[in-house]
């Protein structure tokens, strides 16, 4: 899977059009639809954005990797506290 795939498979993903991924990456639209055809490549400050945007690693969308993307949030934990310890009389 190209880098272009990727970017418009996380796009359609999102619900996003070309016209408002580019409106987020301060691009045109003609940049974004040449990153997806493949006649382009993003630059390096572009692939973090994307990255942000798509919470997706940067690896998953540089390397071929097939993988589903992961979320880049951290995974919810339910940790509890443990409370004072209580004194024994």
């Amino acid at each position: 899977m190209t880098i272009g795939t990727k970017i418009a498979a996380c796009r359609k993903r999102a619900g996003m059009s070309q016209e408002k991924l580019a409106n987020e990456l301060n691009i045109s639209r003609q940049a974004v639809s040449r990153w997806e055809t493949g006649e382009a490549v993003p630059d390096t400050e572009k692939v973090i954005q994307l990255s942000r945007i798509f919470h997706v690693t940067t690896d998953y969308l540089l390397l071929d990797i097939d993988e589903a993307p992961q979320s880049a949030a951290p995974p919810k934990t339910t940790e509890k506290r443990n409370s004072a310890p209580q004194k024994s009389e």
